[in-house]
This record gives structure tokens, C-alpha cells and sequence, in this order.
């Protein structure tokens, strides 16, 4: 029982001593931001890329999931360096839900305001 304990706290020392590895680099604080915002980017249009194949399916309400799936993946290819300016300039928090939720506000936004423009 006492050598799981040592081995769990040696892996999770493990892992924050990893994860502050990359802080200890060469680029600058501003850099660091671009490529956590860039892979948050490419990671949410991995995600949404996998929920296309719903398109195909012979529910509506997933065919509908999956064509918003596919309207995420083209405004977030389209966009990322935007994005990332963006993302940089308003000083969005560092965390993948913060990123999330900067992202999928600009999507709702940008939707309306073509829908709006395309009655």
C-alpha cells in the first residue's frame, strides 16, 4: 500500500516537473500564448473534424450536429491566426476551458451576424 503511494507521488511530481519544463525554455511569454492558443485551435478542429461523419446520419438532430461540426472546422481553419490575435490581445486565460469558451463564442457570433446578413 505504502509503495503505490510512493510510486503515485512520483508520477505526479513527474508530471508537474514536465509540465513547467517548457515554461523554462527560450520563448517568450507571448510565444508561449500563440502555441497554447494555436494547439487549443487545432485541437477543437480535430475534435469537430471527427463529428462531421454525423452529416450522414439518419437522425436530424445529428445530421444538424454534424453540419455545425463542419461549420466549426471551416471557421476555425479559416481563422486561426485571427484567433490567436485575438485570443492574445484580450489576455483569454491559459486554460483549455477558457480557450473553449472564447471560441465557441466567436463561432455563435460570427454565425449570427451571417445569418443576419443572409436572411
Amino acid at each position: 500500500m505504502k509503495s503505490r503511494l510512493v510510486i503515485v507521488m512520483a508520477m505526479v511530481c513527474l508530471t508537474a516537473g514536465s509540465w513547467a519544463l517548457p515554461a523554462c525554455g527560450d520563448e517568450s511569454p507571448a510565444d508561449q500564448q500563440k502555441s497554447y492558443y494555436l494547439k487549443c485551435i487545432n485541437d477543437e478542429i480535430e475534435n469537430n473534424s471527427c463529428k462531421v461523419e454525423l452529416t450522414a446520419s439518419r437522425s436530424k438532430k445529428l445530421q444538424a450536429y454534424g453540419e455545425k461540426a463542419a461549420l466549426r472546422t471551416v471557421f476555425l481553419s479559416q481563422n486561426k491566426d485571427v484567433l490567436v490575435q485575438e485570443m492574445v490581445a484580450q489576455k483569454v486565460s491559459m486554460r483549455p476551458q477558457a480557450v473553449q469558451q472564447y471560441l465557441r463564442q466567436r463561432f455563435n457570433q460570427e454565425t449570427h451576424v451571417q445569418m443576419a446578413l443572409n436572411p
